[in-house]
C-alpha cells in the first residue's frame, strides 16, 4: 500500500497536475476537486490505484472516493498545489468560465458542499459531547449541575455559531476575505438575534434569529465576493487597504439584515416544514429515502441533503432525515459480509469480510464500491434491506443529534433528550438492517466473475 504522500502525488498528476486544480476539499470519505479542464483527467490511471475506491463527476466536482483515510491524503495533497498569480486566478474563476462548464445548479451544489463540509468536524465533536452528557444524565449526573451546564453550553456554541464557520469556508471557497465574512456574520448573531426591535436609517430591522441560521450566510458570501472583487478593481491602489473593508461592511450589513436574513429565514422555515412533512409521512418516506441512499452515494448526490440536515440540527436540535443513512449503512455492511461468507473465490471472500468490518467501524464506501456495486445483486439486496428498515426508522421517528456517517461508534449520535428510547430503537434498527442485508444477499445470490 502506498503512503499518503505517494498517493497524493499520483492523484494530483492524474487529475491534470497542480496547475489544473482550482480547489480541493474533502468530506468524510472523498477528495473533492474543482478542475480547470476535466479533459486532462486520467480516469483509467486513477482507477488503477488500489486506494481509490471510485470516481464520481457530480455538481461540478470530481469526487475521488478514498475512504476513512481521506483526511491524511488531503493533507498530503495540499502542499503539492501551486499558487496561481492573480491574473490567472481571475481568468479561471470568472462566472463566465464556470457557466461554460457547469449548469447553475451544479455551481450552487459545489458551493454549498464546499461551504458546509469543512464544518462537519465541529458538529461531530459537539454532538458527541451531547451524547456523553445524555448517557451521564441517565447515570445520575444532574442536568443543573455545573459540570453538565458548562459542557452542554460549550457544545451548544458549535451550533449557535455554525454560520460563522460556514462563512469562513464559503469565503475561502470564493477566494474572498474570510475574516470580513466572519466579522459580519458574528455581528448579526451577537447584536441582531435578540427580541428587541432595532432600526437602521429609520426602518425597523426584520426580527430574525441568526444563531444557527446557515441560509442567510450562504446567500451573503457570493455577494461579498463580488463586492470585494469590484472594489479591488475600481478603487485606487492607495485606497484599497482602508476603504475596501469599510465599504464592504457598509454595503453587506444592511443587505444581510434587510434581504438575506429574512429571505434565509423563510427558506429555513420551508426546510423545517419539509422535515415535518417527511416525519408525518413517516414509514413510507423514510423507507424510500433509505432504499435510495446507496444509489445517491454512488452518484455523489447524498450531499444534496446536507443543507437540510444542518438546518434541521440548528433549528430543531436534531435531524430526522439523517436516519435514512442508519438503515442503509448497516444494510450494506450486512450485504458485504454475506458476500464474504458465501463467496467461493478467495479475493471476494476476503474483500467482503474486510469491507463489512470497515462499514461497521468507519465508512461504507469500500463495501459499496469494492463489493456491492461490482456484483450488482448485493447492491439491490442492501437497498431492499435499507428500505424495510427505513420503514421502522420512520415509524418510530428515529433521529440524530449530530451529523456524520452512521456506524457502530456513531450510533451514539442518537443519544440525547431526556430518554434513552431513541438510542435503543436506533440500535434495534441497525441490527435489523444488518441482518436483513445479510439474509437478502444470501437468498438473492450473486455471480462471481
Amino acid at each position: 500500500m502506498q503512503n499518503e504522500k505517494e498517493l497524493a502525488k499520483e492523484i494530483v498528476e492524474k487529475v491534470g497536475g497542480a496547475r489544473n486544480i482550482k480547489t480541493v476539499t474533502h468530506c468524510i470519505t472523498r477528495l473533492r476537486f474543482v478542475l480547470k479542464d476535466k479533459s486532462k483527467i486520467d480516469e483509467n490511471g486513477l482507477r488503477t490505484l488500489k486506494e481509490v475506491l471510485g470516481i464520481v463527476d457530480r455538481g461540478g466536482q470530481i469526487q475521488i472516493v478514498i475512504g476513512g483515510g481521506v483526511e491524511r491524503v488531503f493533507n498530503a495533497v495540499e502542499p503539492l498545489l501551486l499558487t496561481q498569480d492573480k491574473e490567472e486566478e481571475k481568468a479561471t474563476d470568472s462566472p463566465e468560465d464556470k457557466s461554460k462548464e457547469n449548469s447553475i445548479v451544479q455551481v450552487i451544489m459545489s458551493y454549498v458542499a464546499a461551504s458546509i463540509t469543512p464544518t462537519i468536524t465541529v458538529i461531530v465533536g459537539a454532538g458527541l459531547i451531547n451524547a456523553i452528557l445524555a448517557v451521564a444524565a441517565q447515570f445520575g449526573l444532574a442536568r443543573d449541575s455545573g459540570t453538565f451546564v458548562v459542557w452542554s453550553s460549550f457544545a451548544q456554541l458549535a451550533f449557535t455559531y455554525l454560520p460563522v464557520w460556514i462563512a469562513i469556508s464559503a469565503a475561502r471557497y470564493l477566494k474572498t476575505d474570510s475574516y470580513l465574512a466572519a466579522f459580519i456574520t458574528v455581528s448579526t448573531i451577537v447584536y441582531f438575534s435578540g427580541p428587541e426591535t432595532l432600526s437602521m436609517f429609520g426602518v425597523n430591522i426584520p426580527e430574525v434569529n441568526y444563531a444557527g441560521a446557515i441560509v442567510p450566510v450562504l446567500m451573503m458570501a457570493p455577494v461579498l465576493a463580488f463586492i470585494d472583487k469590484f472594489l479591488s478593481n475600481h478603487l485606487h491602489k492607495n485606497l484599497v487597504f482602508m476603504f475596501k473593508p469599510l465599504l464592504s461592511i457598509l454595503v453587506m450589513l444592511p443587505l444581510l439584515l434587510f434581504i438575506f436574513g429574512p429571505l434565509g429565514a423563510l427558506v429555513g422555515t420551508l426546510i423545517v416544514k419539509l422535515s415535518f412533512a417527511l416525519m408525518e409521512l413517516g414509514p413510507i418516506s423514510m423507507a424510500i429515502l433509505a432504499a435510495l441512499h446507496p444509489i445517491t452515494v454512488i452518484f455523489g448526490m447524498h450531499s444534496l441533503f446536507t443543507p437540510i440536515l444542518v438546518n434541521e440540527l440548528t433549528t430543531l436540535g436534531y435531524t430526522y432525515v439523517l436516519s435514512r443513512a442508519l438503515a442503509a449503512n448497516f444494510a450494506m455492511a450486512g450485504a458485504a459480509l454475506a458476500v464474504g461468507v458465501k463467496s467461493k473465490k478467495i479475493p471476494n471472500k476476503s474483500l467482503g469480510i474486510s469491507t463489512s468490518v470497515t462499514a461497521l467501524l468507519a465508512a461504507t464506501e469500500p463495501a459499496l464500491y469494492g463489493v456491492l456495486l461490482p456484483l450488482k445483486r448485493p447492491l439491490i439486496a442492501s437497498c431492499a434491506a435499507a428500505g424495510v428498515t427505513g420503514f421502522f426508522v420512520g415509524l418510530y421517528k428515529v433521529h440524530a443529534y449530530s451529523l456524520g456517517s452512521f456506524n457502530l461508534f456513531t450510533l451514539s449520535f442518537t443519544l440525547g433528550g431526556d430518554s434513552m428510547n431513541n438510542f435503543y430503537i436506533a440500535v434495534g434498527c441497525a441490527l435489523l438492517a444488518f441482518v436483513l442485508g445479510f439474509v437478502f444477499t444470501w437468498l438473492m445470490g450473486f455471480k462471481e466473475d
